[in-house]
């Protein structure tokens, strides 16, 4: 009876000790920062630590229940083991075309490893379809999992798994290998280091144990480097092209000079009733044609800012929407226009053309029959909440552009932006519009988006950088001719349009002395500065461009009178060279009306 008594004590003692040894480990486990589970045979939990409780659960309320309950809806079938069962019916787990599992029976090097997938924390409903990590109630995770059978696994696996579960260690340097037969049985095969297989006994699966690790912050990381990445990518092909579309609108602008030049000279010597009157006026015409070509160009390359003058959008909005008004009557148009708007500093004839293109391109959208809504508001940078870009801290203009029309696919919007991209049939449309306007409101310091889904319309939103000053009203007068006298030293590396320069500058009543680089211009004017009244100067030159010349005349007289003239426009260069004192700027190509207009405002 005492042996017996003595018995049974030693057994309860060993099962109290047995008992602290598996709370201490059940402690140690709850202390890790990662998850550590271990699922039966069917995938249901029948351990898991405390560190669950990150994510709203209690160990108690998991144990029982299924895997799944935790694991995102559109992740499920990336690791159950069921489901690839049913994909891939007869194929041996670990199959090159299966996904890896969560509910894992491999063991050893086949085991999974690195699977990421998400879970739902305790509360979790069903959200709108969002790629944003940061979802309050989704957690990314990295899961390493393992199977375990009814006798010992490798040594290897019992590193991994540690002190979850029962593990014996079966034979050093060999490693199990697993392969279902049928539901629960599986078919082992020993492998040693030289990866020969040995004959064993079948084993059956018992369950899967593995490690969760949360990974959440990293996916956000990884997320922010592939937007800033891929900002990257888009701002230097925009770069890129925008040089490549820049050159060759400054080309063609100089040799619009040319031709626009001798057109006004001819124009100035024919009367109305000239058999030639009629086409001069003609060529004259497609001369405009061209140029508003080349502005697009200009525009997107972002260098495409003219005449900046501070002014109501509103205004604006009201004047080109009554256009559209009378040219596509099926379009009803609705104005939510708001009162006290910021005043915006840009180039008005720019913008009118931008909202011309983004009308039309609506009213096509339509069919020319629709419901077509303009709205204005004030928003400050924290309001503009597109992933592309990070404003400047300020204040905004924002107009929205909302149309019914067929709207746009995800593939057309990736490409909407990009020069000479169109969806129109060939001959059709120059593909700039849109892209022109990207490179002028980016020019203006501004910025645009799009939201768009096939057969629900489209809505571009403008952000316009806010005025801190007032709007003030300009009075217009009409271009003229003045003829005067005085010395005019005229710089351009381009001999046509110095020729044609030239003459009209001539016309006007001006002794003209001429340059073809800055370096020459210097020369002739260190000589004859106090003869020369005024400069009329090419900014791009080879040997000495305009800005360095006009530093150098400068230095030979401060008061020197210079107006710059070039095919680029009034941004980047040419607004250093007038921020340190130049007197105006010139685009080409001109009409000898502005061009002497010009002259006279700053002589005068």
């Amino acid at each position: 009876m005492k042996n017996e008594d003595k018995t049974k004590k030693e057994l309860i003692n060993d099962f109290v000790k047995v008992k602290q040894q598996l709370k201490q480990s059940a402690d140690m486990l709850d202390v890790l920062p990662d998850i550590v589970y271990k699922l039966d045979s069917d995938g249901y939990f029948i351990y898991i630590n405390g560190t669950i409780k990150s994510m709203g659960y209690l160990p108690e309320e998991l144990i029982g229940k299924h895997f799944s309950e935790i694991i995102h809806p559109d992740d499920i079938a990336s690791v159950s083991r069921s489901t690839v069962l049913k994909k891939y019916k007869g194929s041996k787990t670990g199959d090159k075309n299966a996904p890896k599992l969560f509910d894992e029976r491999r063991t050893e090097k086949r085991g999974t490893k690195h699977l990421i997938v998400r879970l739902i924390q305790k509360g979790w409903e069903r959200e709108e379809d969002s790629k944003n990590v940061k979802s309050l109630k989704t957690v990314y995770v990295e899961v390493m999992a393992c199977g375990q059978y009814d006798k010992a696994v490798s040594s290897k696996d019992k590193a991994f798994l540690g002190t979850v579960g029962d593990i014996r260690d079966i034979e050093k340097q060999k490693y199990v290998y697993a392969a279902p037969v049928n539901d629960g049985e599986i078919k082992t095969s020993l492998s040693g280091p030289d990866g020969i297989d040995a004959d064993i006994h079948d084993k059956k699966y018992e369950g899967t144990v593995g490690i969760i690790r949360d990974i959440t912050e990293r996916r956000i990381f990884e997320q922010q480097k592939a937007k800033l990445e891929k900002r990257l990518q888009q701002a230097r092909k925009m770069e890129v092209l925008g040089q490549l579309a820049g050159g060759i609108a400054h080309s063609f602008n100089n040799i619009l000079m040319a031709i626009q030049g001798n057109i006004s000279l001819m124009l100035l010597k024919t009367v109305p009733s000239d058999s030639h009157y009629k086409k001069l006026m003609s060529i004259e015409e497609q001369v405009r044609s061209a140029s508003k070509l080349t502005a697009q160009l200009l525009g997107y390359a972002r260098k495409g800012r003219y005449d900046v003058k501070r002014f109501d959008l509103n205004r604006v909005v009201e004047e080109t929407s009554e256009i559209l008004g009378r040219t596509k009557m099926g379009v009803t148009i609705h104005k939510e226009l708001a009162e006290g708007l910021f005043a915006i500093e840009a180039d008005e004839a720019q913008l009118k053309q931008i909202l011309f293109d983004l009308y039309l391109n609506a009213a096509e959208a339509m069919i020319d029959s629709g419901d077509l809504f303009l709205k204005t508001t004030n928003v400050t940078h924290k309001d503009i909440k597109s992933n592309e870009y990070d404003p400047k801290p300020g204040n905004y203009v924002l107009l929205t552009i909302t149309d019914t029309g067929v709207g746009m696919d995800k593939s057309t919007k990736e490409f909407i932006f990009d020069p000479f991209f169109t969806t129109k049939h060939m001959g059709m449309g120059t593909g700039l519009g849109l892209a022109s306007a990207y490179g002028i409101i980016s020019g203006h310091g501004g910025y645009i988006d799009v939201e768009s889904k096939r057969g629900y319309g489209s809505t571009f939103s403008i952000y316009l950088p806010a005025s801190v000053e007032k709007v003030r009203k300009v009075l217009r007068t009409a271009d003229e001719i003045t003829r005067t006298t005085g010395t005019v030293l005229l710089v351009d590396d381009e001999d046509i349009v110095l020729e044609v320069e030239k003459e009209m500058v001539e016309t006007l009543g001006y002794e003209v002395l001429t340059a073809g680089n800055g370096k020459e211009a210097v020369e002739v004017y260190k000589k004859k500065w106090d003869k020369i009244d005024i400069v009329l100067m090419d900014m791009v030159m080879p040997n000495m461009g305009g800005g360095e010349a006009y530093d150098r005349m400068k230095e030979i007289n401060p008061r020197v009178k210079v107006l710059l003239s070039s095919g680029y426009s009034l941004d980047g260069e040419a607004k250093k060279i007038l921020a340190r004192g130049c007197d105006g700027f010139i685009q080409k190509p001109c009409t000898i009306e502005v061009l002497s207009k010009k002259i006279r405002e700053i002589l005068d």
